[in-house]
């Protein structure tokens, strides 16, 4: 068995083997009674906006079991966590066994119902055509090869009506007039430092590339909405002597300090962070999206 030690934590990178590895762990308090623990992983941004997804998902069909996958979905944690927010079972599946080997020992720990499988070559979901009914998919569809062929077989994989659940990383929209782009547009990038992103396309070559591939666009809003108000430790490291930046440095500094002091920091932000969202990110433009896609009936 793998030593989970080694690589608990890592988020990108290489491990020995030349594999790489993306930690997550399950969420133990999921396994509790009660409603507390799935209100908290709901009130997540990210959460919010996959189990919105989710819910219309889910009212497509009468199946009392889905067939679910998590398409990319590293070491597990977060596919195990999905699981038992929704109460259905999901199959992991990843190109790299090492974090297979940590997902199936995570699930064999949390007692859950996940499996976990190798994706066939080309990333082919194993299975029949039209033999899933939802695909899960986060931080993955940035870090492919190649998106259309990613697209394509999740097209074939799906069950007419079924979704993709996605977050995925995008590039800047010639017309975005966010902080974040006109930063960039300085030589300051935020979204520069990731090395694993080799496929990134602003919002609109995206939605090119999922209507090439026959997807109907149900919901999408921009998780980038007041990324400078709510991410401003980013903008620090970011800016950090960088003296032709110096007055944004100063400005993120000193947010980055005051915002601590709102009482039970960061509930609040989760919170106004998610009705920010609703409220204007469906045309906000940004680096990073959740989207609803649906295959037609």
């Amino acid at each position: 068995m793998t030593d989970l030690t080694k690589y608990r934590g890592q988020w990108g990178g290489r491990i020995e083997n030349g594999e790489e590895m993306w930690w997550s762990e399950p969420n133990q308090a999921l396994k509790r009674p009660g409603v507390l623990a799935k209100l908290r992983f709901a009130a997540d941004t990210r959460h919010h906006f996959i189990l919105r997804f989710w819910k219309a998902c889910r009212a497509n069909f009468t199946d009392p079991v889905l067939k679910l996958v998590d398409y990319g979905c590293g070491s597990g944690g977060t596919t195990i966590n999905f699981s038992q927010a929704i109460g259905q079972p999901i199959t992991g599946m990843d190109i790299f066994p090492t974090q297979l080997e940590v997902a199936r020992h995570f699930a064999a720990t949390a007692e859950s119902t996940c499996r976990f499988e190798l994706l066939e070559e080309g990333g082919r979901i194993p299975g029949g055509e039209a033999s899933v009914h939802g695909i899960f998919s986060l931080d993955v569809l940035g870090h492919v090869p190649d998106v259309a062929q990613v697209l394509n077989q999740w097209m074939r994989a799906l069950k007419p009506g079924g979704s993709v659940l996605l977050f995925t990383e995008a590039n800047y929209s010639p017309d975005d007039r966010s902080i974040a782009a006109r930063l960039a547009a300085r030589g300051a990038d935020v979204i520069a430092g990731v090395p694993e992103h080799i496929s990134l396309f602003s919002r609109e070559k995206l939605e090119e590339l999922f209507r090439a591939a026959g997807f109907e666009l149900v919901e999408r809003f921009s998780s980038n909405v007041w990324h400078f108000f709510f991410f401003p430790k980013d903008y620090v490291l970011l800016l950090k002597n960088r003296k032709e930046f110096s007055g944004w440095y100063a400005v993120a500094r000193a947010w980055n300090r005051l915002s601590k002091l709102v009482p039970f920091y960061p509930a609040p932000f989760h919170w106004l962070r998610i009705a920010v969202t609703h409220l204007l990110g469906r045309s906000h433009k940004g680096t990073s999206y959740y989207y609803h896609l649906r295959k037609p009936v």
